[in-house]
């Protein structure tokens, strides 16, 4: 597992990339003396709660960077820790405002005022989790920029239509296999075998799983009937043909472009067939209630592509002649 964080002696010292730091429990102590009466062991706590969540991503970093085949991304670690340690010491700072009345006595005690630094508190907590699952989205973005083999196949990944080909063809199999299953386990229940012996056969003869048999096999408190049914199987082999052919018809369409002349100045149509986007090009930077329009009509900006962009198919399609003839009254095209 890698590490880059380790506490030792109440000081928990972090080394990532070029970001070192050293924070020791006598230093945050006295923020939490109101709010427990053993302050010393809340700061053990806090100090090993970071380390767990700094050494977790990077973990998580190393191990998704092993999978993808390609050097861990230093740099994203290291500024994962700067920051995320930036945002526990704000943390830190506003749970020190708060208070216990345990500790420090109910006599004229501030409750409003504690409720609203409470309330502060949380949100900085919270600033913490949000940061962490940001963090790893991004860095799995990076790894896997078309997606994992257990995720859904991007449009715009370039072996998109070959990944797509094999799922057709994992689908049909599994389909064709279950049917198989049902034939042997309609033959078996006629002359009475035992569930052990009709689980033996299925996953004998079918190539399934001896526990995906059980499944087909073992009637479940609410089934009437045993077998498998290809009801869901058959609509997502549809559904992987119907994508199919729409991909391969994009693919063969190619990138096209056209200028519409708009109040905005002349913006470029482009359908970018290579990363499956329609694409919406201004010659500068649109003004506000152009951007609310595009954002409205699901574009967002990509940096990398200088355009406004979103999927590429036929409601993408729609939503940008909208978005023209909404930027350039009732007459544009």
């Amino acid at each position: 597992m890698m590490k880059i964080a380790a506490l030792e002696n109440n000081i928990l010292a972090i080394v990532a990339g070029t970001f070192a730091a050293t924070i020791a429990a006598e230093d945050i102590e006295a923020k939490f003396h109101a709010l427990t009466h053993f302050p010393d062991r809340r700061t053990k706590a806090e100090l090993s709660e970071l380390a767990e969540r700094l050494n977790q991503f990077a973990a998580y970093v190393a191990e998704l960077w092993d999978k993808a085949c390609v050097p861990i991304p230093e740099p994203d670690i290291e500024a994962f820790a700067r920051r995320h340690v930036e945002l526990t010491r704000r943390y830190w700072a506003a749970e020190g405002r708060c208070m216990n009345w345990f500790v420090t006595g109910p006599a004229r005690f501030p409750v409003a005022r504690n409720e609203k630094r409470m309330k502060i508190a949380d949100a900085r907590r919270a600033d913490l989790k949000a940061h962490e699952a940001t963090a790893r989205k991004a860095v799995k973005r990076k790894a896997f920029p078309h997606g994992t083999d257990d995720e859904p196949i991007r449009s715009g990944d370039p072996v998109a239509l070959q990944r797509i080909m094999t799922r057709i063809e994992e689908t049909a199999l599994a389909i064709d296999r279950m049917k198989a299953a049902n034939a042997i386990i309609r033959r078996m229940e006629k002359d009475l075998a035992s569930e052990e012996d009709m689980i033996a056969t299925v996953a004998a003869n079918t190539g399934l799983s001896a526990e995906t048999a059980a499944s087909g096999v073992k009637l479940a408190p609410w089934q009437s009937r045993r077998g498998f049914t290809t009801t869901n199987s058959r609509a997502e082999l549809r559904r992987l043909q119907q994508r199919l052919a729409v991909l391969a018809r994009m693919k063969e369409r190619g990138t096209q472009s056209q200028e519409v002349e708009t109040d905005a100045g002349a913006v470029e149509v482009k359908e970018n067939a290579d990363i499956a986007r329609i694409q919406l090009i201004f010659p500068g930077k649109p003004d506000d209630p152009t951007r609310r329009v595009l954002k409205a009509n699901g574009f967002r900006w990509s940096p990398s592509q200088g355009a406004w962009q979103r999927h590429l198919n036929e409601s993408g399609r729609y939503a940008a002649q909208r978005v023209l003839k909404t930027i350039s009254g009732a007459n544009a095209a």
